[in-house]
């Protein structure tokens, strides 16, 4: 009878390790992806945006044609890498706004939200 007994803590540790690891990966599978490398666009509508031939420089080395741009790498020491007519550029990120294209992916929507939602955004998951 002892050895029974001894059984039912071990199964129900091990009944709450399985509940815990199936919540971590449904949690998991509904993080909101995030594009790789952000959007630029000019800070305001009509508004032009430098170009530079590296990242720190002080003098701009041409207007970007066409907005928006896509960044081609990480930012380093606040300038996005771009390439323009197959060169590569440096923009000023403190000279810009930056678009991140994140985009939740998850099986059930969180539906109707207000103002008064803690968390509310256009795509969330529940």
């Amino acid at each position: 009878m002892n050895k029974v007994r001894d059984i039912k803590p071990l199964r129900r540790h091990a009944s709450l390790a399985a509940t815990s690891l199936a919540v971590i990966a449904a949690t998991l599978g509904d993080v909101a992806a995030a594009d790789d490398q952000p959007y630029i666009y000019a800070p305001q509508p009509g508004a032009t945006v430098k170009l530079y031939n590296s990242p720190g420089d002080k003098d701009s080395a041409m207007d970007a044609p066409s907005l928006p741009l896509h960044a081609t790498g990480p930012s380093q020491h606040q300038f996005y890498p771009v390439t323009v007519n197959g060169r590569p550029y440096w923009v000023n990120g403190m000279d810009v706004k930056v678009g991140r294209k994140a985009q939740a992916q998850c099986s059930e929507s969180a539906g109707v939200q207000s103002a008064a939602t803690l968390g509310a955004a256009t795509n969330r998951c529940q």
